[in-house]
């Protein structure tokens, strides 16, 4: 295995216009977009046109025959700087402006605080000049290993802080490719309401194969923890994986058949899967059709509600000690622990009671008989 790189030259902001839709800005590697601050991004732009020094970029020499959006075939795929490629474009079409206190060091006199590119061609045609005749800092980088491509990008976003996520969609193989599909599961694309950040949504794609993996060989969940989701994205790699790719494909369907059970329940951009850990119980009482069979959002709402109030009983009122308040306190408890298995179980049975159980003249009748559960453990690796 062997990888080279080598200075791409007198790649202008001019010509990488005229080069954009051969550039994939989106390879699977790659992290999310718009994770910069907008005083971030301007500050990139006043470096440039102040003539600053600027990280290099590096761009992968494309392998893959993916075509852009024109239909065009891929030559290079963005392999570290696409915050930058991005806030050069933003300014390039009027979405970011120059800095509030920007000053241009070689003439104090030119007052350019807070304009855009087409403002700068208007008002001081020669800095915007300055900025599309900059030459891009690229670096060309060619391997015949993706493994070696991949190791490179971890390491040039080692000191970026790229979330868990993000690094397990560093490692490609199966299970990226299942939880990536995942993802774009029409229960999490429309219904949930939770901002696809920085790899929200093909996190829960991972619970949810973790979920099946662990159910399936150890009967029981134990964990959707960070170092386990990123085992479980090690274990579909290399010649001999511990986990072959037809395996996550069975994996990947039961997950599929469940939240396939869940999206009809479900409203657009619904309130009730505003939490992770909120989806992930409901992915786990899902699971059982006698659950999805009898369930409505009715009662979802409901239990919300129920669990809520549950709280603001005060210890002498007699209600406190009832078994159905007993057992939503414990729900609420258990909330914190998002990725103890334990917890996670025990919410989905406690929310699977008071589904079944349900009475519209008493709806807490179906956890009054349960007994009490195990305490869950902590979460160290999560804030």
């Amino acid at each position: 295995m062997r990888i080279d790189t080598e200075p791409l030259r007198e790649i202008t902001v001019s010509r990488f216009l005229r080069m954009i839709d051969v550039v994939d800005l989106n390879p699977p590697y790659q992290r999310e977009g718009g994770v910069w601050s907008e005083e971030a991004r301007s500050v990139l732009i006043d470096s440039i046109i102040n003539g600053l020094d600027v990280p290099k970029l590096y761009f992968e020499a494309a392998t893959s025959r993916r075509k852009s959006p024109r239909g065009l075939t891929y030559q290079y795929a963005v392999l570290d700087g696409k915050q930058r490629l991005e806030t050069i474009l933003a300014f390039v079409s009027d979405e970011l402006a120059l800095p509030d206190d920007f000053m241009f060091f070689e003439d104090n006199t030119i007052n350019a605080r807070k304009m855009t590119l087409s403002r700068l061609q208007q008002d001081y045609p020669l800095l915007a000049r300055r900025f599309l005749d900059f030459e891009i800092p690229i670096v060309r980088v060619t391997s015949d290993s993706g493994d070696l491509v991949e190791e490179m990008f971890q390491r040039l976003n080692s000191s970026t802080a790229l979330n868990a996520a993000e690094k397990r969609n560093a490692l490609s193989g199966p299970t990226r490719d299942a939880a990536n599909a995942l993802a774009e599961h029409s229960l999490l694309q429309r219904c949930s309401p939770i901002r696809n950040a920085r790899y929200k949504y093909r996190e829960l794609g991972a619970k949810f194969l973790a979920i099946e993996l662990q159910l399936s060989t150890s009967g029981r969940i134990l964990d959707t923890k960070a170092n386990t989701l990123y085992k479980l994205f090690v274990d579909t790699r290399g010649d001999v994986p511990r986990i072959d790719a037809n395996e996550m494909e069975a994996y990947r369907s039961s997950a599929e058949e469940v939240l396939d059970r869940m999206k009809d329940v479900f409203d657009e951009n619904d309130w009730l899967l505003s939490s992770i850990g909120t989806v992930v119980v409901y992915y786990i009482a899902f699971r059982k059709s006698d659950f999805a069979n009898v369930v409505d959002r009715d009662k979802l709402v409901n239990f919300e509600v129920l669990r809520k109030s549950a709280t603001q009983i005060a210890e002498y009122e007699p209600s406190y000690n009832r078994g159905g308040n007993v057992r939503l306190r414990e729900y609420n408890a258990f909330v914190q622990s998002t990725n103890d298995g334990r917890a996670l179980t025990r919410r989905a049975e406690i929310l699977d009671n008071f589904v079944k159980g349900y009475d519209g003249s008493d709806p807490l009748s179906g956890l009054d008989t349960i007994p009490d559960g195990e305490l869950p453990e902590t979460d160290e690796d999560e804030p």
